[in-house]
């Protein structure tokens, strides 16, 4: 089974190129996609089924803390039970590559994984104002790529264009660029790429460590990319509690928790080295069906910044409706179904209980 892994920050428009690859899959190739979820419904699983492509949502947080052995089920089960030969791995939008890349080499038993190019989406709008506030977390997934997706090109000025490419030449020569409006990427550019030199290390390092091991994790790379990278894995500390509460701690500098129903993720830390102080919360508020598309328009529009997603089902003028909003930003698309209307809100430091209220003015 070869695996190709989507990363891209919240909103960047991983399931939106998920969603074109999907679309352009053959039959010669039994294809399967996994979606994990930051929070507590499964809006992006939701937006994939449907098609004639098996789809596993794994909704349970962060992939480099709570999916390791959930990922590694799902993907046998789809080699042996489904006959599956090519998996699309979506990260969530605060997973980082080598985090994930250690979760696939302790796969266990006779598992036989190719794993294919890293490629993170990038939001050329948003992407300078991501840097300035997230820092080295988020320069990791694309200095790690071996496929960069510019997207959302329609939505940035030719200014910022020249900007983002010269950013991204700056902190990934290697890697191959392409632009995209709307996550249209043809399906050999994305899935014909070989894995890089920081997956052949990642998987040497854990197999000489494991050389008793049963497991068979298979890499190929162009004999041209060298990487330079210099990973220290911690061992991961599980504590679990009533709710399946969760505490992680990385060496990295990360730390994941989930309380009260409320998940966490304190990022690594800023551009300057120092801890930053923002810490990823997400929470589900459920919405009633009285509302028409004006208020729910001018409910996005009073967002604080602080909120940096929100994505979800809603009732809009009675009926069905996809949100997708990313700072500052909202699209409503009308939805042939929804399995509950519902809002999962993902930022830092928010106002559960204001958000709640103003959900419950604009559908009352």
């Amino acid at each position: 089974m070869k695996a190709h892994l989507l990363f891209g920050f919240l909103g960047s428009g991983k399931t939106t190129l998920a969603k074109y690859l999907l679309d352009q899959v053959g039959t010669s190739v039994k294809t399967a996609i996994i979606v994990n979820e930051f929070g507590e419904v499964g809006v992006d699983g939701d937006i994939l089924r449907g098609r004639s492509i098996d789809v596993v949502e794994l909704n349970s947080g962060c992939l480099c803390c709570t999916l390791r052995g959930s990922l590694l089920m799902a993907i046998e089960e789809l080699r042996d039970k489904a006959k599956v030969e090519r998996v699309i791995v979506e990260a969530t939008g605060i997973a980082q590559p080598s985090e994930l890349l250690d979760s696939l080499a302790h796969a266990s038993g006779s598992q036989q994984i190719e794993v294919g190019p890293l490629v993170t989406v990038v939001d050329c709008a948003k992407m300078t104002k991501l840097e300035d506030m997230l820092g080295d977390f988020y320069l990791e997934q694309i200095e790690t790529a071996d496929l960069l997706v510019a997207n959302k090109i329609d939505m940035a000025s030719p200014s910022e264009l020249t900007a983002v490419t010269r950013r991204l030449r700056e902190l990934n020569p290697k890697a191959e660029l392409v632009f995209a409006e709307r996550g249209r990427v043809p399906l050999d550019v994305v899935l014909g790429h070989s894995s890089s030199a920081l997956v052949q290390e990642l998987m040497a390092e854990w197999q000489h460590e494991n050389s008793s091991a049963g497991s068979f994790i298979e890499t190929h790379s162009h004999a041209s990319r060298q990487c330079e990278h210099d990973h220290h894995h911690d061992h991961h500390h599980h504590d679990h509690h009533d709710h399946h509460h969760h505490h992680h701690d990385h060496q990295h500098g990360s730390a994941h928790s989930h309380e009260g129903g409320i998940a966490h993720s304190t990022l690594a830390h800023a551009a300057d080295g120092s801890p930053l102080a923002h810490e990823v919360e997400s929470f589900v508020v459920h919405c009633g069906s009285g509302a028409t598309a004006q208020r729910w328009e001018r409910f996005f529009q009073s967002l604080p910044q602080n909120v940096w997603r929100v994505k979800g089902f809603v009732q809009s003028d009675q009926s069905p409706t996809l949100i997708q909003y990313t700072m500052g930003q909202l699209e409503m698309t009308p939805a042939s179904h929804a399995s509950q209307d519902a809002l999962v809100f993902i930022g830092s430091q928010m106002d559960r209980a204001f958000l709640e209220a103003e959900v419950a003015m604009v559908t009352r």
